[in-house]
């Protein structure tokens, strides 16, 4: 995997600048607004999504893609170690059998390029949904869909478990990942004071998260399914 540098400071790097296409980390980096036409259109890439339990994944390839966490993580570290094995946390959920954590493992031509973690659990409004974190894409393959790839694949096994809902925070500071969770139908749930104001991002004031919910539309039965389902049931 390659780690990139900032071209402005040398620190590594978050981000791909839209306009230039150079490696721009969190701290150099500035949300301004920009003509459509200076943005390059994204290439369409050849995504491959695997979905995979957490702790059963390939330690070697799981400490990759944990990697790519540290790699977008603001401020940036001061370096990623790609030997090192990832290890949970002992009182997070990885450490707790009962939650079955998920990992959403995504490549594009073979090359890992971005993850996300995910598991069932009860929502702030004690609905059944699927939670979402930790998920981060290199730098390299930003703006090329993946995100919208993953997203779209979550709700595809919510549907296919009969789930209604995902949900995610996000940083304050944090604002493509805010912009994009709008565009994809995700609406602000509630915010939470957990900061104390330091700049991150952007050079933006650190001090919430804003948490995101998407509520799924109810997968469209044909009638005739409906009358197999019924049948079923009452024969089982």
């Amino acid at each position: 995997m390659d780690i990139p540098k900032c071209e402005s400071c040398g620190k590594i790097a978050q981000y791909k600048c839209a306009v230039d296409g150079k490696y721009v980390c969190c701290e150099c980096a500035r949300f301004v607004a920009v003509s459509k036409k200076h943005l390059a259109k994204p290439s369409r890439l050849n995504i491959e999504i695997k979905v995979l339990d957490k702790m059963k994944q390939d330690p070697k390839e799981r400490t990759i893609f944990e990697a790519l966490e540290d790699l977008t993580g603001c401020p940036p570290p001061e370096k990623i170690d790609l030997e090192k094995e990832w290890k949970p946390w002992p009182r997070y959920v990885y450490g707790h059998k009962q939650y079955n954590v998920k990992t959403m493992a995504v490549y594009v031509d073979g090359e890992p390029a971005g993850y996300l973690d995910f598991l069932f659990t009860m929502d702030p409004e004690e609905v059944m949904s699927i939670q979402f974190w930790e998920m981060a894409i290199h730098p390299k393959f930003q703006g090329a869909g993946l995100f919208s790839a993953m997203i779209e694949k979550l709700k595809e096994t919510a549907k296919e478990n009969n789930v209604k809902r995902l949900y995610v925070s996000h940083e304050n500071d944090n604002l493509p990942a805010i912009i994009a969770n709008y565009m994809l139908g995700g609406k602000i749930l509630y915010v939470r004071d957990v900061y104390k104001g330091k700049k991150a991002r952007f050079g933006i004031p650190r001090r919430n998260d804003l948490i995101f919910l998407y509520k799924l539309e109810k997968k469209r039965t044909h009638p005739v399914e409906s009358l197999i389902s019924l049948i079923s049931r009452c024969f089982i």
